[in-house]
C-alpha cells in the first residue's frame, strides 16, 4: 500500500513532465511522419512531371509519324480484320459443315496466275489480306478521282 501511495505521488508530481515529454516525442514522431508522407507526394509530384515530359516528347515526335504512315496502316488494318472475320467465318463453315477452311479462303482470293496457287493456309491468309488491301485502295483511288472531278466541274444549278 506504502508502494502504491508513493507512485501516485510521484506521479501527481511529476505528472505534468511526464505526459509533456510523451506529448513531444509523439508530435515529434508525427511531425516526422507528416515530412516522410509531404516528401513522397513531392517525389510523387516530380515523377508525373517527369512522365508527362517524357510523354510529351514521345507524342511530338510520334504525331508525324503516323501523320506520314498511317494512310497506308488504315487499309491493312481494316483487310486484317475482314481477313479475321472471314477466317472466324470458315472455322465456323469446318465445324458445321465439314469445308476445308483452305479451300473456301482460295476461293476468296482472285488469282491472276493459277500456277503460283499454293495450298499452304498462311500464304493462302495472307494472299487473301493482300487482295483485300488492294482491293480497298482501288476503291479510295476511284472515290478519290470521283471527289477531284466533281470539285473541278462542279454542277451548276441554274
Amino acid at each position: 500500500m506504502f508502494m502504491l501511495a508513493l507512485t501516485i505521488i510521484i506521479l501527481l508530481v511529476f505528472g505534468a513532465g511526464i505526459l509533456r515529454g510523451l506529448a513531444k516525442f509523439f508530435l515529434a514522431a508525427f511531425g516526422l511522419t507528416f515530412s516522410v508522407a509531404t516528401f513522397a507526394f513531392k517525389l510523387f509530384c516530380v515523377f508525373l512531371g517527369i512522365l508527362a515530359g517524357a510523354i510529351f516528347l514521345i507524342l511530338q515526335n510520334l504525331v508525324p509519324f503516323l501523320a506520314k504512315h498511317l494512310t497506308r496502316a488504315v487499309p491493312w488494318i481494316i483487310s486484317a480484320v475482314v481477313t479475321a472475320g472471314l477466317l472466324i467465318y470458315a472455322a465456323g463453315r469446318n465445324i458445321f459443315h465439314g469445308e476445308s477452311i483452305t479451300e473456301f479462303i482460295e476461293k476468296l482470293i482472285p488469282h491472276k496466275d493459277e500456277s503460283s496457287r499454293r495450298k499452304d493456309f498462311s500464304i493462302s491468309v495472307i494472299e487473301l489480306a493482300d487482295s483485300i488491301q488492294a482491293d480497298i485502295s482501288e476503291k479510295l483511288k476511284a472515290q478519290y478521282k470521283e471527289v477531284v472531278n466533281f470539285f473541278k466541274h462542279p454542277v451548276n444549278v441554274e
